[in-house]
């Protein structure tokens, strides 16, 4: 460890202890803590606030809940969301999360996710016109140098996730592959933790095994008001509770929120003290053109294929200077496909298909009390010894008796040489799991509409803060996008000669309302970057239009999605943020 962390709970913190900083970040997630990274050596003092503490707590938890208009969802969605979210998520729940899913924790949404990590392409910041409200106000290239430190932070590699990539592994593609000029490869990388070989990056243990110097955390700490001079015009600090709901102020020259699109624009719609709308929504934007990345099943594999398709569509390896870094090779859509056939930009991935008398669920269900009968569920236990003894002799290696050296050695040649095992040990846990498939699943940027959006609805937390209602519906490009490219997919497989994945009924015989089509947890928009406070919420320098010293961090200012999944491009845009919140402070 660097130095020691000057952290503590809010509730800690005597009444008559005034709380001041230069920079002020609400929230402790990928996007607050790169900020108060990039800040490091600046002189500056800087506070970050968490609202949850060093680990998930029920209690936390329920600050999380999101209130879903009654018709967002159908069974099926529900559904799959309870399964999808509730395996990533330690206390997520639809009946608090009605949209999204949020870990109220020092390390924010970094607690559940799988590590997965890409680039957006130059196509995603420019205007198209298939593409309603597209275009950003900067380009790929304006972040270039950030882009590249967010890949070190995150431990990444090179920044290539195309076709280019097989050069850098000196590997030739698989044969026979789909044709280049309608199909390219798209790659993820996967971020290892620094500090548990045996885990993905989690933001919340990294920042505290090496914490920025002239940084302070004060844990506990809920924001429920931005608070500004008499003529709201200029940031003074924030309103803050501890647990137990004792409000305290905290002055600061600059704030950043940074805890996430939905608390965004919630904290931004509540601080009505000087603006009876919200701060920053003199033109009714804040919380508009809420996003997320829309994902289903669109197709599988059926026999002897699956062995075939999931070693051409698996896991690579990449040997670097800094050691071995994991990619997920997926398919996307040309941009020259994506203008031909009026698509947004997507992408596919083949995971494989976990059986249903999987034995390690079946133990989790029991465990948890959540079997719906014991019997089958010892049953599947007892017919897979040898997936059992795996995942037992793997916690074993887990333990803290095991030597790190040598486990962290072993690991390194299992990324090296057998990267489909290393991935899947960091997305199960380490445990084994019966596969029975392979599906193919598209997921695809969303078209940034105004009325999908977050509001304040009439219902209140327990510190009498109202919930954030949230509006999201799927329009018809989202729609016509997944299953065209589903389509594409199918017959440049059988061009190819590849074996032919089977469509999904609700594509083969096209039925949208059967489309179990949910939210990847990506959310993104509602304080949109923009060259106007007409447009959006925040310029190029994602300062809040027309308030003085009002900054915010993370996706909820992207102003388009993409389709990769969010964090590199949310560290990136945050180190930005930090270079300019130097350059201010030293004018």
């Amino acid at each position: 460890m660097d130095g020691k962390l000057n952290m503590m709970d809010l509730s800690e913190v005597r009444s008559d202890v005034s709380l001041s900083c230069d920079v002020l970040i609400i929230g402790g997630g990928p996007a607050g803590l790169t900020v108060a990274k990039g800040l490091e050596g600046s002189g500056l003092d800087v506070l970050v606030l968490e609202s949850g503490g060093l680990e998930e707590t029920p209690e936390a938890e329920s600050l999380n809940e999101v209130v879903a208009d009654p018709e967002t969802w159908t069974e099926a969605q529900i559904q799959r969301r309870k399964e999808y979210h509730a395996s990533q998520a330690r206390f997520w729940s639809h009946d608090i999360q009605e949209y999204g899913v949020s870990c109220r924790v020092l390390g924010g949404s970094t607690a559940a996710w799988a590590g997965k990590s890409a680039a957006f392409d130059e196509i995603d910041f420019v205007k198209r016109h298939w593409v309603p409200n597209s275009g950003w106000p900067i380009s790929l290239s304006d972040l270039t140098d950030e882009l590249h430190r967010a890949a070190i932070s995150l431990n990444l590699s090179d920044n290539c996730y195309d076709d280019r990539l097989w050069d850098l592994m000196q590997r030739t593609p698989p044969e026979p592959r789909p044709d280049p000029n309608v199909l390219g490869s798209f790659f993820w990388q996967f971020a290892r933790s620094r500090v548990d070989p045996l885990d993905v990056m989690r933001f919340g243990t990294e920042f505290t095994h090496a914490p920025p110097r002239g940084c302070r955390v004060k844990l506990g700490a809920t924001a429920v008001e931005v608070l500004t001079d008499g003529t709201g015009k200029v940031v003074t600090g924030a309103l803050v509770t501890n647990t137990s709901g004792a409000r305290r102020v905290v002055e600061a020259r600059t704030v950043v929120l940074a805890a996430s699109a939905v608390e965004n624009a919630r904290l931004l719609l509540n601080s009505r003290t000087h603006h009876p709308n919200g701060l920053g929504n003199d033109h009714d934007v804040v919380g508009r053109y809420l996003m997320d990345h829309p994902c289903a099943v669109v197709a599988e594999f059926e026999g002897p294929a699956i062995a075939k398709m999931a070693r051409m569509f698996g896991f690579y390896g990449l040997k670097t200077s800094a050691g071995i870094n994991m990619y997920m090779r997926g398919l996307a859509p040309t941009a020259a496909v994506q203008e031909a056939e009026t698509l947004l930009n997507c992408a596919a991935f083949m995971p494989g298909e976990r059986a249903p008398d999987d034995p390690w669920d079946a133990a989790k269900r029991i465990l948890k009390r959540r079997s719906d009968s014991y019997i089958s569920d010892s049953i599947s236990i007892l017919k897979s010894p040898g997936l059992v003894a795996k995942g037992t002799a793997r916690l074993a290696f887990q333990s803290q008796r095991f030597p790190k050296r040598l486990s962290r050695f072993i690991v390194d040649q299992v990324v090296r040489f057998r990267p489909d095992i290393a991935v899947e040990e960091f997305q199960t846990g380490g445990v084994p799991h019966k596969l029975t498939g392979v599906s193919i699943q598209v997921i695809c940027e969303q078209v940034p509409e105004r009325e999908n959006r977050v509001t304040l609805s009439d219902r209140q937390d327990r510190f009498g803060v109202p919930l954030p209602r949230a509006s999201w519906r799927l329009g018809q490009l989202e729609m016509r996008t997944i299953s065209r490219f589903s389509e594409i997919l199918q017959q440049q497989f059988i061009n190819a000669g590849l074996p032919a994945p089977v469509l999904e009924e609700w594509i083969s015989q096209p039925n949208a309302e059967r489309a179990a089509i949910i939210d990847m947890a990506h959310s993104a928009g509602t304080t949109r970057m923009s060259s106007g406070p007409k447009d959006g919420v925040v310029d190029q320098n994602c300062k809040v239009h027309g308030v003085d010293g009002l900054y915010v961090a993370g996706a909820s200012v992207f102003p388009t999605s993409g389709h990769a999944n969010p964090t590199l491009m949310i560290v990136t845009l945050a180190f930005r943020l930090a270079d300019h919140l130097k350059e201010r402070f030293k004018r």
